[in-house]
């Protein structure tokens, strides 16, 4: 069982090393949730986040439905993705800023070594929000585009707005999140 679910985890991996992580100018990079993540409904309403339950840096399990009526910011992110490094301080500021209005961040690593690279780097970087241990599966599930990539959920659970590639600006995650607190 223990092989199977690292060879996932080394599978995925790989596929972002190609795909995704760059050093390219993502700043103005975000698409509809329709054309990234999943088609809106037939009601034309945005699609409902997946649900998951994962385990945080405690190993203690933590579910997206723990969330409910919040504003969520999923982040998913690796520790040797520069691109992911350099905006993890703008989540930082925008957690300060805005959780006492409802919102919640959270990063989902997909590091293959775990705990062992995860930890010393939210130490080293200040990480002040919820961070996550990625199983194989959940990649799919939100039909990452690549790495980094967050999705931002509204406080039905349903994903209003995918960006793709590191934003510069702090601004660009702010407009968005603004209009949903």
């Amino acid at each position: 069982m223990y092989w199977k679910r690292l060879g996932g985890l080394i599978l995925i991996l790989c596929v972002f090393m190609f795909l995704g992580c760059s050093d390219d100018d993502t700043s103005d990079r975000m698409v509809e949730p329709a054309e990234s993540a999943a088609e809106a409904n037939e009601d034309g309403l945005p699609p409902l986040a997946p649900g998951f339950t994962l385990l945080d840096t405690e190993l203690e399990e933590v579910s997206l439905a723990d969330y409910q009526n919040q504003v969520v910011l999923l982040d998913f992110w690796a520790t040797w993705c520069k691109p992911c490094e350099d905006e993890i301080p703008l989540f930082i500021e925008l957690y300060e800023e805005y959780r006492e209005q409802g919102f919640e961040m959270i990063g989902i690593s997909l590091d293959e070594a775990g705990l062992e690279v995860v930890e010393p780097f939210i130490e080293r970087l200040g990480v002040n929000y919820t961070i996550l241990l990625a199983v194989p599966g959940i990649v799919q599930k939100y039909n990452v585009p690549g790495i980094p990539s967050a999705f931002l959920i509204n406080r039905e659970g349903r994903i209003v707005k995918v960006f793709n590639g590191a934003q510069e600006k702090k601004e660009t995650y702010e407009s968005e999140l603004k209009k949903l607190l």
